[in-house]
């Protein structure tokens, strides 16, 4: 090989050397970026933006009140549900100033008992058929619903109670 030959290849190798340089550095900056990117927290779907600029401390306070207020629900059940029959009385009410509807489920041992329909605010389940329930520890779980729609609404929550068997003298 002639010495042209060989500087013409020397030059061809350090051209593939610099080439393949770039190329590792381009393809490390990408997945920098990359890791960059997913790496970022993702936001809340659930978010909402709220413009509090130009307002006062109080003026949000109260802003940030009526939502709340407007939000709230009460939760009304008996605390100490009496079996008698097959049938528990857990007296879930939906109190009138409620906003929402709500639905509810009776469980016990991990088992639902029994799953309510829509119950209008104003509106109380006193018994509810549930064949399986004996006495014990058992869960109120009340979810609240779009009164227009029937979807449910915000986070169900639960509520521990204790069924009780009825007492046959007080007529329940």
């Amino acid at each position: 090989m002639s010495e042209t030959e060989q500087e013409d290849n020397s030059r061809k190798k350090k051209r593939r050397i610099i080439i393949l340089i770039l190329l590792l550095l381009l393809l490390l900056s990408i997945g920098s970026c990359a890791m960059w990117q997913f790496s970022q927290p993702k936001a809340d779907p659930g978010a909402t933006v709220q413009a509090h600029e130009g307002k006062s401390d109080e003026e949000v306070i109260a802003e940030l009140n009526r939502q709340a207020e407007e939000s709230r629900m009460t939760i009304s059940v008996s605390a100490k549900p009496k079996l008698s029959d097959g049938k528990v009385r857990v007296n879930v009410s939906n109190v009138a100033e409620n906003k929402f509807s709500q639905t509810f489920t009776l469980s016990q041992d991990g088992v639902e008992l029994y799953s309510s329909g829509l119950i209008a605010p104003g509106e109380v389940v006193e018994w509810c058929e549930a064949p399986d329930a004996h006495e014990g520890s058992a869960t109120v779980t009340v979810q609240g619903c779009d009164p227009e729609t029937g979807a449910p609404s915000g986070n169900p929550q639960s509520v521990a109670v204790a069924i009780v068997a009825a007492s046959t003298a007080g007529g329940e």
